[in-house]
């Protein structure tokens, strides 16, 4: 089973990782500036990303964060891929991001 664990040992960074067992399968972690979440770690296989991005994300609307900044340029290419940024590495409405549904 795979499981997406917040990390609340680090306080300098919010970070959620990915297990299966005690096995890490992968990680993200970013921290906050002022009204934007800035997301500077995620290391993952592809089929992971997904998953580690949208569980910080939600827990960033849940403290009422409404805005992400990816500083990720390797992987920027994927999330474009999926659906996360567009043009600029910039998410100005976590909200909006989830209100639009599934692609």
């Amino acid at each position: 089973m795979i499981e997406i664990l917040q990390n609340k040992e680090n306080l300098d960074k919010i970070e959620f990782c990915a297990r299966d067992g005690a096995e890490n399968l992968g990680r993200i972690a970013g921290y906050l500036d002022k009204d934007t979440f800035i997301v500077d770690e995620l290391d993952c296989e592809d089929f992971f990303m997904d998953g580690l991005v949208r569980a910080i994300l939600n827990l960033m609307t849940l403290h009422n964060i409404d805005k992400a900044r990816f500083d990720l340029p390797e992987q920027l290419g994927l999330l474009k891929n999926l659906g996360f940024v567009h043009d600029e590495p910039v998410m100005n409405s976590i909200s909006a991001f989830f209100d639009r549904g599934c692609n």
